[in-house]
């Protein structure tokens, strides 16, 4: 049966979303609010990946848009981007989040309640990641004709084509209107979401979340979601430096990390990308590297400052559950360009051909 979601559970996953957002997937009030807005509105159904019918279609609900550039994007503009496939003739049956993020890990929820339709735990990824493509599972290597439609106040795009190409549309909206985009993409049987998403991975948010929130104090609550995960903790540090540009509808930037003569330079685009020590690759996207803040709780690397005492804790990728669409190394190059970093060299034998 699915399982009717809880103001606990939105508690629990808007903190456990922040935690597997690896600095981006949006802000944990916003997500929370948007939970909340949601079981104020009607009833929001999770599915399980075997509960749901194979043959649903489903839709991917996000906010997509760099992180510090949040325009005037209301919880009104995702049940229009989903109305507006409807109008272009678009069929689906119910919806997918993108990713785990503080507020992604609610995709679908305000469509869902408004429009009675289920909510399937089988997301796109089960962290989060920079660009449409990371969250595509693989289709751009299909024959698979991309349909988008990005909404916030004051633009509504509708666009058809390559999954690079609507792609780059909604990005510009983004750019263009200096704000985050509500997103409804690109219709696909459950079926394929099982095998190329990551099934599971909005109840595992919830259980992590339930698990940092048990524990009281700042070091136990990142042990409880380090050990929750199978992470370490990487160190408790000064944060020295951080730059920031929003380029592109991207946050792009490098945060210094100081703990005595011990130097972090964490590379972030929306999330964290690389950790390096010494000119040394210490971890590389999709590792999960996420940063909570002195009392312990979670944050994104859009509201991190300098001056301020973090936790940063690394979690290999493969103690996660991350989508397909990470696994091709193309889609890595807007990254690499971005960030001035290399990341393709450092995931061999993790990418697909």
């Amino acid at each position: 049966m699915p399982r009717t979601m809880t103001r606990e559970d939105v508690d629990a996953l808007a903190v456990g979303g922040t935690i597997l957002g690896g600095g981006g997937g949006g802000w944990y009030e916003t997500g929370r609010s948007t939970g909340v807005l949601a079981l104020e509105i009607g009833k929001v159904e999770l599915w399980g990946p075997d509960e749901a019918d194979p043959d649903w279609r489903v839709i991917t609900s996000a906010a997509l848009g760099a992180p510090t550039e949040r325009g005037n994007t209301k919880p009104m503009h995702f049940i229009r981007a989903a109305l507006l496939l409807k109008e272009a003739g678009v069929k689906y049956d119910g919806l997918i989040a993108a990713e785990n993020g503080g507020h992604n890990s609610f995709g679908g929820w305000v469509i869902a309640a408004a429009l009675g339709l289920p909510v399937v735990d089988t997301p796109a990824d089960g962290r989060a990641h920079p660009t449409a493509m990371m969250g595509s599972m693989g289709l751009h290597r299909l024959d698979y004709k991309s349909v988008k439609a990005g909404v916030t106040e004051g633009s509504e795009v509708l666009a058809w084509g390559s999954l690079q190409s609507t792609s780059n549309v909604v990005r510009g909206q983004a750019r263009d209107m200096k704000a985050l985009v509500a997103l409804a993409r690109d219709p696909v049987p459950v079926s394929y979401t099982r095998e190329h998403g990551a099934p599971g991975a909005i109840s595992q948010a919830i259980e992590l979340g339930r698990a940092h929130m048990k524990a009281e104090g700042a070091e136990p609550k990142v042990k409880a979601a380090t050990d929750f995960l199978g992470g370490e903790l990487v160190c408790k540090a000064k944060i020295a430096k951080k730059t920031l540009e929003a380029r592109g509808g991207f946050d792009v930037g490098f945060i210094t990390l100081v703990q005595g003569k011990d130097e972090w330079e964490l590379g972030y685009v929306n999330e964290y990308m690389t950790l390096e020590k010494g000119g040394k690759r210490l971890a590389t996207f999709p590792d999960l590297m996420t940063v909570f803040d002195e009392k312990g709780e979670p944050t994104t690397s859009a509201t991190l400052k300098e001056g301020q005492t973090v936790y940063l804790v690394n979690v290999p990728k493969e103690k996660i559950l991350v989508g397909d669409g990470n696994r091709y190394p193309e889609i890595y190059k807007p990254i690499e360009e971005a960030l001035g970093r290399p990341m393709v060299k450092h995931l061999a034998g993790y990418l697909r051909p």
